[in-house]
């Protein structure tokens, strides 16, 4: 599974770029340690009708962080299209083979790669349905009727900072700007795994939603600035919605711009009834 991998039985109801789409910048880094993929799913061969996007932002420096980021997607879509179990058994068992995958590559690795790890964003989509499982700061995002909202947890000291600031004990500037705000509370990592976020219900879809993932490059933007973009490209293809996104990047000029993911996903308005079920 690669960053261009839409491959398989999309449906005439999901097709690549106009549907389902990501894009990339690498920022002011050297290099690009985000990787992402998306999977169509065939009843036949994955055992249900959807969409499976895998997105993670590795770390570990120069050469950790691109290879750890492609060792967790890439070993979290083949055993999700392996497993055959409930969503979520699937997407646990996703998850903790990610986990092996990238130990098993630190063995094999030297010591300088040791401290190599990543976030990870699972997302199936199923006509009329999102569920998820995610470990780290990368964020899964629902835009519907004008709002953005967050769906999964974000395991940074983020949300700690801005709780402190909502009840007066910092500014919401230090919040903003406070050094360890991207500091993460878990990710797929030597160390063993022990949070994480994993919506085990249907979370139910809207016709016209927009579902969005992103890595934390993407907070150079803010909240308001997304739903504006978000507000103006909302009638787009998925690839151009992305692409709007990233350019709002660039346009910010933020001083060591991180590297940003951005994945979009856009719930048919109109079709999905008529999809067979699994």
């Amino acid at each position: 599974m690669s960053n261009s991998d839409q491959t398989g039985d999309s449906r005439q109801w999901m097709k690549p770029e106009t549907d389902f789409a990501g894009r990339q910048l690498a920022g002011s880094r050297d290099s690009q340690d985000d990787y992402y993929g998306f999977r169509p799913l065939n009843a036949d061969t994955e055992g249900l009708y959807g969409l499976l996007l895998v997105l993670a932002d590795g770390m570990g420096g120069y050469a950790g962080g691109s290879l750890a980021s492609r060792v967790v997607v890439e070993a979290f879509a083949e055993n999700f299209c392996f497993c055959r179990a409930s969503i979520p058994e699937r997407l646990l068992s996703s998850l903790r083979a990610s986990e092996r995958r990238l130990l098993e590559e630190i063995a094999r690795q030297d010591k300088s790669l040791s401290r190599m790890g990543s976030t990870l964003v699972g997302v199936v989509w199923t006509p009329g349905a999102l569920q998820w499982v995610s470990v780290g700061d990368s964020g899964l995002y629902l835009y519907r009727d004008r709002i953005l909202k967050r769906l999964n947890a974000d395991h940074s000291l983020a949300p700690f900072l801005e709780a402190q600031a909502a009840r007066g004990e910092i500014t919401p500037e230090e919040a903003a700007h406070h050094p360890d705000r991207h500091a993460l509370l878990s990710a797929i990592a030597a160390e063993p795994l022990e949070i994480y976020d994993l919506r085990d219900l249907p979370f139910a879809l809207k016709p016209g939603d927009i579902i969005l993932a992103a890595t934390d490059g993407l907070a150079s933007l803010t909240l308001d600035v997304l739903t504006t973009k978000l507000e103006l490209n909302a009638g787009e293809t998925a690839d151009r919605i992305a692409a709007a996104l990233l350019t709002a990047v660039n346009e910010a000029r933020k001083v060591k711009q991180d590297n940003a993911t951005v994945a979009i996903v856009r719930n048919p308005r109109s079709g999905v009834a008529s999809v067979p079920e699994a």
